[in-house]
């Protein structure tokens, strides 16, 4: 499931339209009596990008085959433009993709889970799986600011 969030991202967001990024991709852990239970959330993402149907569009493409479920709201605001937010999640891999797209400012992106248990693939839950295009390939670069 997240190569599909990564495969809709990488259609919207570029090196030229990339601004910032928040936090880093992290996995919580949350101790429920004798249990662990682990959450995930993404690094969040600001781009230049102010349609909402084409954000629409693109993750729809990867996630309504997959099942997820879409929300929708817009905030209108005084005059400047308005923000909407776009929230895909699937109860059956415990995902939320959430995209505010601002007609005034940038485009915020992330994804997160709830608590959920482990698979049991990792002998270490909280290691982030190698997932190719996690991070794009021009990420680094751009980021320090040591682009050629």
């Amino acid at each position: 499931m997240e190569p599909a969030i990564i495969r809709a991202r990488d259609t919207l967001m570029t090196r030229e339209n990339y601004r910032s990024y928040s936090s880093d991709d992290y996995i919580y852990r949350h101790d429920v009596g004798d249990q662990a239970l682990y959450s995930v959330i993404s690094r969040t993402y600001d781009f230049d990008e102010h349609d909402p149907v084409r954000v629409r569009e693109a993750f729809d493409v990867e996630l309504k085959p997959l099942g997820f479920d879409f929300r929708e709201h817009v905030y209108e605001d005084d005059g400047r433009g308005s923000d909407t937010v776009l929230a895909w999640t699937s109860e059956r891999y415990g995902v939320t993709v959430h995209i505010m797209v601002s007609e005034s400012w940038l485009t915020s992106m992330n994804y997160y889970t709830g608590y959920l248990r482990s698979d049991g693939t990792s002998t270490n839950p909280q290691k982030l799986a190698d997932i190719p295009g996690r991070e794009p390939e021009w990420f680094a670069e751009v980021a320090e600011g040591t682009e050629s």
